[in-house]
């Protein structure tokens, strides 16, 4: 957001003025000063190209912030645009921030103009193009010379996927790589399956694009699952309305209601991001019933508890919740069975006991009990065959355990999964144990 401007523009002065909502929320309407409000620290201003409705030739008043007004920015040199500078095209009256697609002059005098927060591109004349600037603690200021044109959430090489809209909505999800970062908010990407000619790269906003979701290695799906289907070079939402053998389901497309067989390889969970975390869409965890006496493991997003479970006993279920007793935490009084009542997200089944019959090696992902409960970890050194040392990456920490103290990880994904631990297999029908 602008800073609260120091300096006081005087009547008449050319200015433009930056609208924080409506049709021009984003772009620099050029307008002029025709009075200024120091109580309310607010210009009324008249803009040059928008014009009362029904009064002909007349200039379309308006109050606004004094933050949301700058000076006009100095007539541009007349030298070509760098492929990918960031460059501000008039159109409706306004500039509008946007990135020029090739650098250098062209014959007939255009500009071609990407514009990545609404995914458009236009050609404009030369002289409806100019560099962008920003107006910082009085002076001007290039993209080049501002350390937020390197700061970016997504590095040259992450792996992405891009929404593609149709009405303003997301349809489907395209794996691409982020190619270069550029101006502000906005990304070259290029897509690595794109079968067509079409399009193989694109400048978007990254308000468009996500990461790659979580993929579980083993599992299966049941049928009215919500999931996606690789297809037509991306990932479409849908649900499963059919089983077959051989690991294949019957898929139908969320968005063209068309029924199509797909392989299990080309089938994952759908997964939403929200907050900058991904949540699993629902069915799966609403599928996972229990009831008194079930034996349970118990997880936590407090601070100072991610990556471990704690095991306990439903006493019974509150609607979309379950009342737990705990088998180890206490409750104020440190002797009596602390019991919580805990969503249907922060509680799975009791794991599989699989039996260790060769020990662990370095880098097996295990879980050691400790502190109560269950942590996830990795043996980081073996120092005999009852006797490991464990780092959990997520506190930087390492300490020793035997071997009564660990046990193998496993994590409890939705669908139906074949779970193979040393030599046996459990199947589970409203959720999986994968290891």
């Amino acid at each position: 957001d602008p800073a609260e401007p120091t300096e006081v523009f005087p009547v008449g002065k050319a200015v433009e003025v930056l609208p924080d909502e409506g049709a021009y929320r984003g772009a620099h309407l050029p307008a002029v000063v025709a009075r200024f409000d120091p109580g309310l620290r607010s210009y009324a201003v008249e803009y040059d190209a928008l014009a009362v409705s029904g009064a002909s030739g007349r200039a379309l008043p308006e109050t606004v912030p004094a933050s949301q007004v700058r000076p006009r920015p100095p007539p541009p040199s007349p030298a070509p645009h760098a492929e990918h500078a960031a460059v501000d095209a008039l159109r409706d009256g306004a500039w509008w921030l946007g990135v020029a697609l090739v650098g250098g002059g062209r014959a007939d005098g255009k500009v071609a103009v990407r514009f990545p927060a609404t995914r458009e591109e236009a050609e404009f004349d030369l002289a409806d193009v100019r560099p962008h600037l920003e107006w910082v603690a009085g002076e001007w200021r290039s993209p080049e010379d501002m350390e937020t044109s390197k700061r970016t959430l997504y590095a040259k090489g992450t792996q992405i996927e891009v929404a593609r809209l149709e009405a303003d909505s997301v349809v489907a999800w395209f794996p691409a790589i982020v190619a270069k970062t550029i101006w502000k908010n906005n990304l070259l990407v290029e897509y690595p399956f794109w079968k067509g000619s079409e399009l193989c790269n694109e400048i978007i906003d990254i308000k468009h694009i996500r990461p790659c979701p979580p993929r579980a290695s083993v599992i299966s799906f049941c049928v009215n699952d919500d999931v996606e289907g690789f297809q037509d070079d991306g990932w479409w939402p849908g649900k499963i309305t059919e089983i077959h053998p051989k690991l294949t389901y019957t898929f139908k497309s969320a968005t063209s209601g068309k029924k199509v067989q797909l392989h299990q390889n080309t089938l994952r969970l759908r997964y939403d991001w929200t907050d900058n975390q991904w949540k699993q869409v629902a069915q799966n965890l609403s599928g996972t019933k229990f009831t008194g006496g079930d034996r349970v493991e118990v997880s936590s997003d407090e601070e100072g508890f991610h990556g471990a479970w704690f095991q306990g006993t439903v006493v019974k279920s509150v609607g979309h919740k379950f009342l737990v007793e705990y088998d180890a935490l206490k409750d104020d009084d440190e002797t009596t069975p602390l019991k919580e009542t805990i969503g249907e997200e922060h509680i799975r089944p009791s794991p599989p006991a699989i039996p260790v019959t060769n020990g662990f090696k370095v880098l097996d992902e295990i879980d050691a009990y400790t502190n109560d409960g269950w942590w996830v970890g990795v043996i980081s050194e073996v120092l005999s065959n009852q006797k490991y040392k464990v780092y959990f990456k997520a506190y930087k920490e390492q300490d020793e355990f035997e071997l009564e103290q660990l046990r193998r990880h496993c994590d409890w994904v939705g669908g139906i999964a074949d779970v193979t631990a040393e030599g046996t297999h459990d199947i589970f029908c409203t959720g999986a144990w994968d290891n």
